[in-house]
């Protein structure tokens, strides 16, 4: 496994290779840190991708039939085209294909190149939602829907004795700030937080804006009631995952790879309007922990049964 992520992935790491030992697989980690962590060029990212991809090439030779997965694609769609020639024998983890912010490697050209490849260019995506726009780019390619990774769930929390809503995350373009008005002005005695970089003021919630630390954001997520997930527009989300993993109740929108998360609860999953939403987070404050239990459960066993395939 490479991963040229290691601070903003570091959990997703994690998750992944909990789900792969869970199958009896033990993988060898290459991991580095990206340049805003790190402090270092880009130039110097690359060089280390490129370095860890020779390192696993090497490792592949001594051990035959193994295979590499990348946990996020360094140059876009580009990257197809540099493991075919280093790393063959890997399947690259597309997050997001269609950026909301400009990056490197999804453009005309990009995805041009990367069509030469056909289906030796090998992706696994995380939604049938990806899988769908990485198909539009790139028809011909081999593409994997596999279920986000998920850590065996630890589900001793204590429950807030008055209500916490929370949104957890960056801000970007796609978050719907109009829903959160209207969900705030509904739940006048709740307390409702919203906690990540970036976030403008949001009338009837607190916003703490900031960059939230990996330590940190489990205790955000256990002392909630309800965690929302406002998007308009997402391929996965490792919030909701990572809800799950604490057995905290979250809400988002229906149209969405959640589904495939609350197959046993789908009340929890809101249409567009206020009210829907109104109506499942009223669902969601009602989950047992018992439901919460087999939700979490369910998740985790479905992520270690298709990854095993890996």
């Amino acid at each position: 496994m490479i991963n040229p992520l290691g601070g903003a992935l570091l959990h997703y790491r994690s998750e992944l290779v909990s789900v792969l030992r869970e199958s009896l697989q033990d993988p060898l980690v290459l991991e580095f840190e990206e340049p805003s962590v790190s402090h270092e060029s880009r130039y110097r990212w690359v060089s280390r991708y490129i370095k860890s991809l020779m390192i696993a090439r090497s490792r592949q030779r001594r051990a035959p039939g193994s295979t590499a997965i990348i946990t996020w694609p360094v140059l876009g769609y580009l990257d197809l085209l540099l493991t075919a020639v280093v790393l063959p024998n890997s399947w690259l983890t597309v997050h997001d294909p269609v950026p909301l912010v400009r990056a490197v490697g999804y453009g005309k050209l990009a995805r041009s190149a990367a069509r030469t490849l056909g289906r030796h260019a090998k992706i696994i995506v995380l939604s049938h939602q990806a899988s769908d726009e990485v198909r539009r780019a790139l028809p011909r390619a081999t593409i994997r829907v596999l279920p986000h990774p998920i850590l065996e769930p630890d589900l001793q929390r204590q429950r807030p004795e008055h209500t916490v809503i929370r949104v957890l995350g960056q801000y970007k373009a796609d978050r719907d700030t109009d829903l959160l008005r209207s969900i705030a002005a509904e739940h006048p005695a709740s307390r409702c937080t919203i906690t990540g970089r970036g976030w403008p003021k949001v009338a009837g919630w607190e916003v703490d804006d900031r960059f939230v630390p990996e330590a940190e954001l489990d205790d955000l997520i256990r002392s909630a009631s309800v965690v929302l997930i406002p998007y308009r527009r997402f391929f996965q989300s490792g919030v909701a995952v990572r809800c799950l993993e604490t057995g905290t109740p979250f809400v988002g929108p229906s149209d969405s790879s959640l589904s495939d998360l609350l197959s046993e609860r789908l009340d929890l999953l809101a249409e567009s309007s206020s009210a829907d939403w109104i109506r499942a987070i009223r669902a969601a404050l009602g989950v047992s922990e018992h439901e919460m239990t087999s939700i979490s459960a369910q998740a985790r066993g479905r992520a270690a049964h298709e990854w095993a395939a890996m």
